[in-house]
């Protein structure tokens, strides 16, 4: 009995330790009142997050994902001061060696075909990523950013879209 509640103990203190280690807030106090909005609707769905505070005149958050076709994606959000738009970033999708004028023509095809997502190529270190900017209601916009980056994942994850991205490794 002694020995099995010492196992307990051990392990309720590694998953502590783990869990702590992740970096992952909850219940956090933003200093915009959208950032908070949205921040309250993660806590309400459970939803695991980092939140970064204000650089700027922007305050940042990131929720990770696990998807289907992506090992796991990012989603970094850029609350702007003025409590009226948020910028969503899905950085490092994949690394593109194929020639820019092909990575360039399928990025053109994908924001041509989805008009929720742009597709970005970034030359500075070959990497693709996709964004969506809004305009929002500082007060009531905690599931429509909730919604804009679940969207955002379920465009880049679509079996189509995915295998055009990975065709540009």
């Amino acid at each position: 009995m002694k020995k099995r509640l010492l196992s307990l103990l051990s392990l309720v203190c590694l998953v502590a330790m783990l869990f702590s280690m992740t970096g992952v807030a909850h219940a956090q106090t933003a200093e915009f009142e959208s950032t908070q909005t949205f921040l309250d609707y993660l806590d309400s769905k459970g939803i695991k997050y980092t939140y970064y505070g204000v650089d700027g005149k922007y305050e940042k958050i990131n929720v990770g994902f696990d998807l289907d076709n992506f090992s796991s994606l990012d989603c970094v959000f850029f609350f702007k001061q003025d409590c009226e738009e948020v910028s969503l970033r899905i950085w490092n999708i994949v690394t593109a060696s194929a020639g820019k004028n092909f990575v360039l023509s399928t990025l053109n095809e994908l924001n041509q075909d989805y008009k929720f997502a742009k597709f970005v190529f970034d030359a500075s270190d070959s990497t693709v990523q996709a964004e969506h900017d809004m305009y929002i209601d500082a007060g009531h916009c905690g599931r429509p950013v909730y919604d804009a980056m679940m969207i955002l994942f379920d465009i880049v994850d679509d079996a189509e879209i995915a295998a055009k991205l990975h065709s540009l490794e």
